[in-house]
């Protein structure tokens, strides 16, 4: 804290009283500033942790299991596998539309080796499409 001392030799003429201070000193706004913005930091995160949620309990066999993914993938043979199972061309029709009328809303996953030509890739994509399947992804790998 600062204060304003008038020096005065003796003389009335020369005392005129108090003069203002004109500086303010911050360092007291400053140091209660830091203590209230560390209790609000600290008090902000309890807060939100007290909110009174009750939480509902479930199974995990009440949840079912996640449905497995339906993969058509194509190799460099120009062979269709659904999943690990090797098929034909007219049996991966059938199999399309049985897996089709079991869940219509599945998303496909469509894997094609790199070796095999763009063409044969759409070619399997229409395949899948003509079906019915409307969500079809194709399945790619990261880069290492």
């Amino acid at each position: 804290m600062g204060i304003s001392v008038n020096r005065n030799n003796g003389d009335e003429a020369d005392f005129v009283g108090y003069k203002p201070m004109a500086e303010i000193n911050v360092t007291p706004l400053v140091d209660v500033m830091l203590v209230l913005l560390i209790i609000f930091m600290v008090a902000a995160p309890l807060m939100m942790a007290q909110l009174p949620i009750e939480m509902p309990e479930a199974d995990l066999e009440d949840m079912g299991k996640p449905k497995e993914p339906l993969v058509i993938s194509i190799d460099m043979q120009r062979q269709y596998y659904i999943g690990d199972d090797k098929v034909d061309n007219t049996t991966l029709m059938a199999r399309l539309s049985a897996e089709m009328a079991r869940d219509a809303a599945q998303t496909v996953y469509v894997r094609g080796d790199k070796g095999v030509s763009y063409g044969e890739v759409i070619g399997l994509l229409s395949m899948v499409s003509t079906t019915g399947f409307t969500q079809i992804s194709l399945m790619t790998e990261a880069p290492q």
